[in-house]
């Protein structure tokens, strides 16, 4: 797991003076040899790479994409800029998917390739719906302390690898979005 996460967190500085395409070159340039190194096949490690490059588009203090979105909402700058950065934290979790569920250059069984490529799209999905109703504490009404807690354990183990996991943090999220719709928040606080 730290694996993929390196070249986050090594060229995160770098990323943030630096447009998209030059960020990609240089974690490419870095990360992308130590990647390959550790078993990650060449394609998968530039996919990672270039996931990672994408997070400094909403990157404070840069933040091109931010800002410009911020220009045509008319709106605060920094503070898009800042929310945008921690909506797109789906960026972090994307890489670790495709380190963890080796998808890409899996060509010779194309059936099993099918099915656990449409698993994972929609697992991966649905848990990135979970982590980020659990980041905003939010998902139809402001989520109490319990339902942010099921809504963390769901997304954790909907990104899971394992199909137990991934069940439970299914039953997780159906819990937590249950007590979203049927529990008025009048009647319970958090």
């Amino acid at each position: 797991m730290l694996l993929s996460i390196f070249p986050a967190v090594r060229l995160f500085p770098v990323g943030l003076v630096l447009p998209v395409t030059a960020s990609y070159v240089v974690l490419a340039t870095l990360a992308g040899p130590a990647l390959m190194d550790m078993g990650v096949s060449i394609m998968v490690a530039h996919m990672i790479v270039f996931w990672y490059s994408q997070d400094f588009n909403v990157t404070p203090p840069v933040s091109l994409a931010s800002f410009a979105g911020a220009a045509i909402a008319k709106a605060n700058p920094m503070r898009t800029a800042f929310t945008s950065w921690k909506l797109a934290k789906g960026l972090y979790i994307i890489p670790l998917v495709m380190a963890y569920r080796p998808l890409l250059g899996m060509g010779e069984n194309y059936e099993l390739l099918h099915w656990e490529v449409i698993l994972t799209m929609i697992t991966t999905t649905i848990g990135l719906v979970a982590f980020a109703s659990a980041l905003e504490r939010y998902f139809i009404r402001r989520a109490t302390l319990v339902e942010t807690a099921l809504f963390w354990l769901a997304a954790l183990g909907l990104l899971w690898t394992s199909f137990w996991m991934e069940a439970a943090g299914f039953i997780m999220l159906m819990t937590a979005m249950g007590l979203q719709k049927f529990y008025p928040e009048t009647r319970h606080t958090g």
